[in-house]
């Protein structure tokens, strides 16, 4: 449970390339992503608001991780694209069962920041409404088994779903345009079979 966990091991980028995490004690924030070599690391301070449950760390850390599969790492986010990462991180974690949907008030009650706290956080200031986020849609952490040919070729399918999914609604705007990219997206990882 989130109690015991502040980061998880399998964060992947939307090319489906797995991004390390390391603890970082000497930087300002609690979570934000770095790039050496072209390479992006998450990097966490577990010192940095100290007030914060481990499974408010954890939410944070899966925001971010979020960032990389949604393709908007390292890029300003509007409100509205990062309440979108924090409900695929949420949903994330509760696919995870690193939270439960029990525990969800618990979180959502540490998650209310003053001016100054914002600035250790990954932005844009931002209330929360975990209760609002669908409940599907997190990612699922790959196992670190290697995976069957079956598994496999889903996994190849699923990802140019996604693919195809990022293209739709970076050229989106507006609900209904959204709605008809999510909607194509369903049909399309339903056409790749099941795992």
């Amino acid at each position: 449970m989130a109690a015991d966990t502040t980061t998880f091991d399998s964060c992947t980028d939307a090319g489906g390339r797995v991004v390390a995490a390391e603890a970082d004690y000497g930087q300002r924030t609690l979570v934000q992503t770095t790039y050496a070599g072209g390479q992006p690391t998450i990097r966490y301070n577990p010192g940095v608001l100290p007030r914060l449950t481990p499974a408010a760390r954890l939410f944070f850390y899966a925001h971010e991780c979020a960032r990389h599969a949604l393709g908007a790492a390292g890029k300003p986010l509007t409100a509205t694209r990062a309440q979108q990462a924090d409900c695929v991180g949420l949903a994330t974690m509760l696919t995870a069962d690193l939270v439960t949907r029990d525990q969800l008030d618990g979180l959502q009650g540490q998650l209310n920041f003053s001016e100054s706290e914002w600035e250790l956080l990954p932005g844009p200031p931002r209330s929360f409404n975990l209760a609002a986020c669908r409940p599907s849609g997190g990612l699922r952490l790959p196992s670190p088994e290697t995976p069957s040919v079956q598994q496999g070729t889903w996994n190849a399918c699923a990802r140019a779903c996604g693919d195809r999914l990022w293209k739709c609604q970076k050229g989106c705007r507006g609900a209904a345009c959204e709605t008809g990219c999510l909607d194509s997206h369903r049909q399309c990882e339903a056409a790749c079979g099941s795992q």
